[in-house]
């Protein structure tokens, strides 16, 4: 005997130790991957299917085990586009969007080239190269799995622009090739709290070495070689690290060195010209 909707959100709040946001997902999983109204949701009392109960007894599972929702769904918005992920690459964050907003305020002219390296699910390179048309996009990553999710997403906006390469951060590409190269590199320090809070994303994607410093001082060595005169560089990294990234960058012979603050005044975006 199949079970009935209101029997499992009842389950949910119990399951739920603050009632909010387990219910709430479980919510918009219903309306996403179900399908299911909010006639069917809260009023009707609706009898699921074998099927539709197999998919909440999965949801359930995957979220006792702590696996967050964007990898439940294989889906995760980005800069009001919905991108295939799952977990061999991040889940983009909100303030990785600053960095396609940035990108694209630039005006970019037809024929220039833009690196995205470490491209993970490609939503940056995606996002920019449905963006400007004109402009031909590179995605780079050192991680197969991750240029498979990237190519699912490449694919699914069916972009002629954005081309994905594999590589050891930067050591394979010439010399004054790009009018800009972007980076959301790993930048969390092995022994940060807050590791434990990520475990289900992929841990070469977030850790770095030196500090959580160690593939930002990589890229900005190898990026001054690839970047044309007065290209721009631009690094994502964490809000307490925008002076060691300048200290980096500056090393390196970058100059005009700028921050952009997050969404919370954070400095998270630091970006030099060559």
């Amino acid at each position: 005997m199949s079970r009935s909707l209101n029997s499992y959100i009842k389950q949910i709040k119990e399951i739920s130790s603050s009632g909010d946001n387990f219910s709430k997902e479980f919510i918009f999983y219903l309306k996403e991957e179900l399908n299911l109204s909010d006639l069917s949701i809260f009023v009707d009392g609706y009898k699921l299917s074998k099927a539709e109960e197999n998919s909440i007894n999965f949801f359930i599972e995957q979220k006792k085990n702590g696996v967050p929702l964007d990898y439940i769904l294989q889906n995760s918005s980005f800069f009001n586009n919905n991108f295939y992920v799952d977990n061999r690459v991040l889940i983009p964050r909100p303030e990785t969007e600053l960095i396609v907003e940035h990108i694209h305020n630039l005006n970019l002219l037809p024929g220039m080239k833009v690196l995205d390296a470490g491209v993970g699910s490609g939503c940056i390179g995606c996002s920019l190269a449905k963006l400007n048309p004109q402009v031909d996009i590179f995605g780079l990553d050192l991680s197969l799995d991750a240029l498979k999710v990237a190519s699912i997403n490449k694919e699914k906006f069916d972009l002629n622009n954005f081309y994905l390469l594999n590589s050891d951060w930067l050591q394979a590409l010439k010399e004054n090739t790009f009018d800009i190269i972007i980076s959301n590199p790993p930048y969390i320090a092995p022994l940060d709290p807050h590791i434990n809070d990520l475990k289900h994303e992929p841990i070469e994607a977030l850790v770095a070495e030196n500090n959580g410093l160690a593939d930002i001082n990589i890229i900005s060595n190898q990026a001054f070689m690839i970047i044309k005169e007065g290209g721009l560089v631009l690094f994502e990294h964490g809000y307490n690290q925008s002076d060691d990234v300048k200290r980096i960058m500056t090393k390196f012979g970058f100059k005009d060195i700028t921050l952009i603050k997050d969404y919370q005044s954070q400095p998270r975006i630091t970006l030099g010209r060559k």
